[in-house]
């Protein structure tokens, strides 16, 4: 009988998406660019989170420094969230997975070339909204972080480790409805994600209410300035 094999397929598709995200970070880097993939389930408010820290990062108004801002937008289907951003005046473009559950580097790419040519200080990519596959591929970004709302409960980070061990941030997000939802244990929710990644920063934020926003503003400029050191 000949010798049976087992092929690490999984392990040989991450591997040549980790070398093209490596490629792509280095070529941002070298123009100025820092990209953040922004990850976390549907409904935990990524878009209306991401308009509230660009307005944060652009100064609300101030003109000494206004930085370029751009957001791709990645979802199965429609241009929803796109839209959204592109009404608020910042450049967007939508990237349709079309029913696969996760960005891989590839598709971020295309959607980069579709700015044909257009220089950004920051440049977001908003994730499909999926706990599981999105942490395991490389977006050749910067930073990761993962939002989680109150409503969805603190539990999640049982339930999803792979995702809160991969990110840099824990941003929870809706913190308006904590006093609507006592079951949300938030130190104890900092301990198990901190079990999970020693290192993770943990902020706390309501886009609606404005709670928080400045501390992820100036979280996320710190982490600019050590990308592009």
């Amino acid at each position: 009988m000949d010798e049976l094999r087992t092929l690490e397929i999984k392990r040989e598709i991450l591997a040549d998406n980790s070398h093209e995200a490596d490629v792509f970070r280095a070529a941002r880097r070298a123009e100025g660019t820092f990209m953040m993939d922004v990850m976390g389930s549907p409904g935990a408010g990524k878009t209306t989170l991401l308009l509230g820290l660009i307005e944060k990062l652009k100064g609300e108004g101030a003109t000494e420094f206004t930085p370029e801002m751009g957001v791709i937008e990645a979802d199965l289907e429609s241009d929803v969230d796109a839209l959204k951003i592109k009404e608020a005046g910042v450049a967007s473009v939508e990237l349709n997975t079309k029913n696969v559950c996760h960005v891989e580097m590839g598709m971020v790419e295309k959607a980069f070339a579709a700015f044909e040519g257009k220089r950004f200080d920051y440049l977001f990519l908003e994730n499909i909204g999926n706990l599981v596959c999105p942490a395991e591929f490389d977006t050749g970004c910067h930073c990761r972080i993962m939002l989680l709302s109150v409503p969805e409960g603190y539990d999640k980070v049982y339930k999803y480790p792979p995702m809160f061990a991969v990110v840099d941030a824990l941003v929870v997000t809706k913190c308006d409805y904590l006093s609507m939802n006592p079951d949300f244990d938030l130190p104890a929710l900092r301990e198990a994600a901190r079990v999970l990644n020693p290192n993770l920063e943990v902020l706390v934020v309501s886009a609606r209410t404005g709670e928080g926003m400045d501390e992820l503003a100036s979280w996320v400029k710190a982490q600019r300035e050590l990308a592009l050191d």
